[in-house]
C-alpha cells in the first residue's frame, strides 16, 4: 500500500502487488525462503489428506503401498537401583541383578546347560575371591543337563565361602539335585509353594545293541551316585532316595 499527495494536496492510497524472488538470498522468513512458503501455500488440503491416508492404509495383497507398523507393547525394562560399591563413596545406579550378584546372591532361573552352568561356575569362583561371607543360590531350575550339573555341585563344594540354597517357583530333577546337595546342611530352603521333584536321569538311545546297553548301564550308574550324594548329603538312607526318586 502506497500514500500519494494529490495536486490540491489531498492524499490518496494506492494498493501495489509486491513480489518477492524465490531466489533472492536475504528473502527468508524464519527458517523456511519466501520461495518454499509461496509453494507450501499453492498445495491443496485434499492433497494432504491423500497423502495421509495413503500412508497409513494397509497394504493390499499383491500391491505395492506400504504396510502399516504393528503395534507392539513396549518391553519391561530390569529396573534399577541405587548402590555404592565396595570400596567407593559415591553411589551408582546399577542393574537389579547386578546389586545382588554384588551382595552375593546367585540366581539360577533356566535348565542348566553348559553355558549356563560355565556362567555359574565362573561367577561362584569371583564371588569366592572377595571374601568368605556365605553364597546364597536362588533356584528356580526346571532341570538340566547331569554333568554340567555336576561341575557347578563340585565347584560349590570347591570354594572356601559357605554356600546357601533357596527354591522359588520349582526344582525339577537336576535343579532339585542343586537344592538338596548343593547347600550346605541346615542352609536348603524352600519356599511354601515351591514344587520339588526328583527323578531318574533319561537318555534317548540309539543304533546297536552294544551301544545302548553300554548306555543304559552308565544311565544306571548315573543314577546311583546321585542318589549316594544326596543321601550322603541329606542323612537319608540309600535306599528311601533311591526309591524316592
Amino acid at each position: 500500500m502506497a500514500l500519494r499527495t494529490g495536486p490540491n494536496g489531498a492524499h490518496t492510497c494506492s494498493r501495489r502487488a509486491v513480489h518477492v524472488q524465490a531466489n533472492s538470498v536475504g528473502a527468508y522468513v524464519g527458517i523456511k525462503s519466501a520461495g518454499q512458503l509461496q509453494q507450501v501455500s499453492k498445495q491443496r488440503p485434499e492433497d494432504f489428506w491423500h497423502q495421509a491416508a495413503k500412508q497409513i492404509n494397509v497394504r493390499s495383497r499383491g500391491g505395492s503401498g506400504p504396510r502399516r507398523r504393528l503395534t507392539t507393547m513396549m518391553p519391561v525394562s530390569t529396573p534399577k537401583v541405587l548402590v555404592r560399591p565396595q570400596g567407593q563413596r559415591q553411589y551408582e545406579w546399577v542393574d537389579l541383578w547386578e546389586s545382588y550378584t554384588m551382595n552375593k546372591v546367585v540366581f539360577i532361573r533356566e535348565p542348566v546347560s553348559e553355558d549356563v552352568a560355565n556362567n555359574m561356575i565362573a561367577l561362584t569362583l569371583y564371588l569366592d575371591s572377595l571374601d568368605k561371607k556365605r553364597i546364597y543360590y536362588w533356584l528356580n531350575c526346571p532341570g538340566g543337563d547331569v554333568t554340567p550339573t555336576l561341575a557347578l555341585y563340585d565347584t560349590m563344594q570347591y570354594v572356601r565361602s559357605p554356600t546357601a540354597t533357596v527354591c522359588y517357583g520349582m526344582c525339577l530333577g537336576m535343579g532339585g539335585f542343586l537344592l538338596t546337595a548343593g547347600g550346605e546342611k541346615g542352609y536348603r530352603y524352600s519356599m511354601p509353594h515351591s514344587i520339588l521333584m526328583m527323578h531318574h536321569p533319561s537318555g534317548a538311545s540309539r543304533g546297536q545293541a552294544s551301544e545302548m546297553h553300554i548306555e543304559s548301564r552308565e544311565l544306571v550308574r548315573v543314577r546311583d551316585y546321585l542318589s549316594l550324594i544326596i543321601s550322603d548329603s541329606t542323612g537319608q538312607p540309600y535306599d528311601r532316595v533311591s526309591g524316592a526318586a
